[in-house]
């Protein structure tokens, strides 16, 4: 019998703009409370050789769905799991016959890790920590303003009016829609910068997306938004070359978007 496993990580997600034309609905604005997204990952993995690619496709979950909050107010926010979220991932053991007739067994773990990002707004300030194989990092960092492309189109994104905006960035290809009606340049993870609250993102091709389910303002907790701690504390450039490192040894490479691609031999 051929074993084969399959480990698949989901990454955390680890502007000038032009002039607005949203129309004014005339009520208050507000800048606390609580946003729920709901971020969408596609796996990407390839069928193993000598397995049926229909059955293997039956077997393998093409996306991982993860429900996720932004607790802000006009000052901080922090961007992690929503508290009903079950930590850590999916596991699951299949057994199917291959091309020669004999038995093949696949183990399929999906693992998300532990994330919180926190952003301090007024200072431009960013706090991450991130789990990544059973060790947790602390990266604090002040990030570069992020460059957005604003364009004419709009569409209602949780009920409401948002525009579009793409990232000005070669590396990566994003895009944005966000609402001047909250007017708290934040969003979700690392994104933000923007005259207005993010509510929907796409990266690569819509490989990886985070789009906005609920917005509820209220007045919140002091302790509802706490900088995080845990973690050995590193710079983002340390973090990506122990991920990238570790990655490699995996025989696994990571894709644009937060996807990760995932080859499989006997």
């Amino acid at each position: 019998m051929k074993k084969l496993s399959i480990l698949f990580l989901l990454p955390a997600l680890v502007l000038t703009t032009a002039g607005l034309f949203l129309p004014s609905l005339g009520f208050a604005q507000f800048t606390e409370g609580v946003v729920t997204y709901t971020e969408t990952i596609k796996m990407k993995i390839e069928v193993p050789e000598g397995m049926d690619e229909a059955e293997f496709r039956k077997m393998v979950p093409s996306e991982q769905k993860v429900s996720k909050i932004l607790v802000f107010n006009a000052n901080e926010c922090l961007y992690s799991d929503a508290p009903d979220q079950a930590p850590g991932g999916t596991d699951a053991v299949f057994n199917s016959q291959n091309d020669d007739g004999g038995e093949m067994r696949m183990d399929f773990k999906v693992q998300r890790p532990e994330n919180h990002q926190y952003r301090d707004i007024e200072n431009g300030k960013r706090i991450e920590s991130t789990e990544f194989f059973g060790r947790f990092f602390l990266i604090e960092e002040e990030p570069k303003r992020l460059k957005w492309k604003v364009s004419a189109e709009q569409k209602q994104v949780a009920g409401y009016p948002c525009q579009k905006a793409v990232l000005q960035d070669t590396s990566r290809q994003v895009e944005a829609w966000f609402t001047p009606q909250i007017p708290v340049s934040i969003g979700p993870g690392e994104f933000a910068d923007l005259p207005g609250m993010i509510l929907e993102l796409s990266m690569a091709n819509g490989d990886r997306t985070v789009v906005a389910e609920k917005v509820k303002f209220k007045a919140l907790d002091k302790k509802a938004i706490e900088k995080p701690t845990k973690g050995k504390s590193v710079t983002r450039e340390e973090f990506l070359r122990i991920r990238d490192e570790k990655m490699k040894e995996m025989g696994a490479t990571p894709g644009g978007g937060g996807t990760m691609k995932v080859i499989i031999r006997n």
